[in-house]
């Protein structure tokens, strides 16, 4: 992970918006999330229960479903801890092996994000 500043990152927000979000919009009709919000603590916590085999953590995109309570059918996150894989710099989780998934009972759960925006893009 490298730090980049803040002009680069608000080009990359920017064209975000204008290619893929704009797409989804059209195609499956929403105002699709732009981002997502987590609070700090939730976060600290999550990654402080993460278990010592713990490599890191991957954010897997997904959509929430139509009884979604404030962004049906909105893009989210679901945030996982990775364990070493097989091969040199692999990494996997819980969604991807059901090998890891039975290691969720001591850490590599899952955590989703609270705040889609839109619609909840204020505090």
């Amino acid at each position: 992970m490298e730090p980049i500043d803040l002009k680069a990152a608000r080009e990359m927000v920017e064209r975000y918006k204008s290619t893929r979000k704009s797409i989804i919009d059209d195609h499956h009709g929403v105002n699709d999330t732009e981002s997502t919000w987590l609070p700090i603590d939730k976060l600290k916590e999550f990654v402080n229960n993460l278990p010592p085999e713990a490599t890191g953590v991957r954010i897997h995109f997904g959509v929430h479903d139509a009884d979604h309570s404030n962004a049906p059918h909105q893009t989210s996150v679901a945030i996982v801890g990775t364990v070493a894989g097989k091969g040199t710099d692999q990494h996997v989780d819980a969604i991807q092996s059901d090998e890891v998934a039975g290691l969720a009972v001591s850490g590599l759960a899952a955590l989703r994000s609270t705040r889609e925006c839109p619609p909840m893009c204020q505090a």
